[in-house]
């Protein structure tokens, strides 16, 4: 399911009207300050996209896993 992002100059405010403002969430990276569009059915989307935050999270807890 593609992941409609939203620029950094850009709110809640000035996404689109068809879009529920509960919908438009920031990027659950604490490096990453994208806001996008949540689309998934349940709403439970976290990261930007998997490609570049849900991956790094993933795998540095995959990584703390097997250090300790």
């Amino acid at each position: 399911m593609p992941v409609e992002q939203i620029g950094p100059d850009v709110g809640p405010a000035g996404v689109s009207a068809g879009v529920s403002s509960a919908r438009v969430r920031e990027c659950a990276r604490p490096e990453c300050t994208r806001l996008f569009v949540d689309r998934s059915r349940g709403g439970t989307r976290h990261w930007c996209g998997m490609e570049e935050c849900g991956n790094r999270v993933k795998a540095a807890n995959y990584r703390s896993r097997k250090k300790g």
